[in-house]
Order: structure tokens, then sequence, then C-alpha cells
């Protein structure tokens, strides 16, 4: 669920295709690992922070609704 959310905002287009790439097409084996963990780690961090601002949104939206059931008003 996370990756189709940031495939379908643009996080993962051609940028992060190319950092992949870098990664994995790197000559020297500790290279390639520094850059594969950095990419993980890159990744995790900003899954992080779309989860976080999608979890601030939800609750903002369950809040709104709470609030118009308790007011009685349902637009």
């Amino acid at each position: 669920m996370l990756d189709e959310a940031l495939a379908e905002g643009g996080w993962f287009g051609g940028a992060h295709e190319a950092q992949v790439r870098n990664a994995a097409s790197a000559a020297d084996a500790d290279e390639r690992l520094r850059a594969v963990r950095t990419l993980v780690a890159e990744e995790t961090r900003l899954g992080m922070l779309v989860g976080v601002a999608v979890g601030l949104e939800l609750a903002h939206e369950l809040m709104r609704s709470n609030e118009s059931h308790e007011t009685g008003d349902e637009s």
C-alpha cells in the first residue's frame, strides 16, 4: 500500500530508478553495499514521512467527521 502511494505521488520516478541503477552497478563491492544501504535508509525515511503525513491527515478527517456527527451537521 505504501509502495503504491509513493509511486502515485511520484516519489519513485526516474530519479529513484537512476539511484537504484547506480547502487546496483557500482564496480567495488564495498561501494555497492554502501550505496544499497544508503538507498534503503533513504527509502525507509521517506516511507515513514509519507506514513506520518497520511496518518495525520486521517486523524484530521476523523476529527472533522466526529465533530460533524456531534453537531448534527453531516455535510
